[in-house]
């Protein structure tokens, strides 16, 4: 997804404006790439940009003590005005629990958003935490009418590829108002899988 160097510079405003103090945003510029057998990841608009485009991925990173846990947040906000689904927003949540890896250890967690799908990557892996991680996601302003309310879910996908659906989630979509919620959706993975990241995302 490509955007104006100007609407860039807006949307990392908000972003900063909105994230929490101890956590950092960063432009990564490795994007998740939608492999030929991967789920049917709902689609993020198209033309959130015109003119003179840019390559931009979205991420947030926190260092988080194991005794305390925490969250980290990540919050894009892209004005487009006269659009007839309104400004594209993506707010994200991802809760730590306490005591998911030993008291003394200090883990650098990142949640980078991908650029096209409705698809974000997580890193550690859920695989290397005892407890599992919840997430809260909102996206306003995309075109709903693509999803098929029998297909939407929401999803997890470890570094074994094995699919596994969320637990105690609440998942909402309003055509209306074109937006898309998860909300407390957690995963506790498997424990047979590599230390890499982990990706999550809205199907379709």
């Amino acid at each position: 997804m490509k955007i104006t160097l100007t609407t860039l510079l807006l949307s990392a405003f908000v972003l900063v404006g909105c994230a929490d103090d101890s956590s950092f945003l960063i432009s990564p510029e490795t994007q998740i790439i939608q492999q030929s057998n991967s789920p049917n990841w709902v689609k993020l608009p198209a033309d959130l940009g015109s003119g003179s485009f840019i390559e931009t991925t979205y991420s947030s990173s926190k260092m988080i003590n194991g005794q305390d846990g925490g969250m980290i947040s990540l919050n894009v906000i892209i004005p487009r005005p006269g659009n007839e689904l309104g400004d594209y927003e993506s707010h994200i949540r991802v809760f730590v629990e306490k005591e998911s890896f030993p008291d003394q250890e200090n883990k650098l967690f990142t949640i980078t958003l991908d650029p096209d799908y409705a698809l974000l990557n997580i890193t550690p892996s859920p695989s290397t935490l005892l407890k599992h991680i919840r997430i809260d996601w909102t996206l306003n302003g995309i075109d709903v009418s693509q999803i098929d309310p029998d297909a939407f879910g929401f999803i997890y996908i470890g570094d074994n590829s094995e699919i596994l659906e969320t637990e105690n989630q609440v998942l909402q979509l309003n055509s209306i108002l074109n937006w898309i919620k998860i909300k407390k959706a957690e995963i506790t993975a498997p424990t047979d899988q590599t230390s890499g990241g982990s990706r999550y995302g809205f199907t379709r």
